[in-house]
């Protein structure tokens, strides 16, 4: 990664993190709320491959475990493990199907608030598992096939020239993918 992707790296996380903290707290449905932080390692993975997702998933979620009142280095371990995942998974596929972006949302944003509490009551944090589940998936896959689009926008602007991901079909004369 380049000096500047970094930077804009740390920005976007930023901005991420303080919407999640100040509005996407507040939209609370069934005592849940979208979670915006998974879906930067998800847009990562996607833009820039497996590795590129872990890292971004790692520090992304290392800022979030700073305003979070659960073990530290939680959300870190998720994240990493989930653009991780999401990377590895997703490489064999043509990067410009719009199914994509909306699917790896999906099942990522909600197996990643499910693996948080699992692993919050595995480290002693038992309330973390005593939560609607139902409504926790419905608000987080719900917001987050919605909220993808305009997250993996800014991803890929943080990202931009780190793309390392081999597409199936040839690039568009713009080079745009969201």
């Amino acid at each position: 990664m380049t000096g500047r992707s970094i930077v804009r790296l740390i920005f976007v996380i930023f901005v991420v993190l303080m919407a999640q903290q100040t509005i996407m707290v507040a939209l609370r449905v069934g005592g849940a709320h979208p979670d915006l932080v998974w879906l930067l390692p998800i847009t990562a993975a996607l833009i820039a491959g497996p590795e590129t997702g872990a890292l971004v998933g790692f520090w992304a979620g290392l800022a979030f475990d700073l305003v979070l009142p659960t073990p530290f280095g939680l959300s870190a371990l998720v994240g990493c493990l989930l653009g991780f995942t999401i990377g590895s998974l997703t490489t064999a596929t043509d990067p410009e199907a719009t199914w994509v972006k909306p699917v790896a949302a999906l099942t990522g944003s909600v197996a990643a608030d499910m693996l948080f509490a699992m692993l919050g009551a595995v480290f002693g944090q038992a309330q973390m598992v005593q939560i609607d589940f139902l409504a926790l998936a419905f608000v987080v896959g719900v917001s987050s096939v919605i909220l993808v689009f305009p997250v993996g926008r800014m991803m890929r602007w943080a990202l931009e020239g780190e793309s390392r991901r081999r597409s199936l079909v040839p690039a568009t004369a713009d080079g745009r993918r969201w």
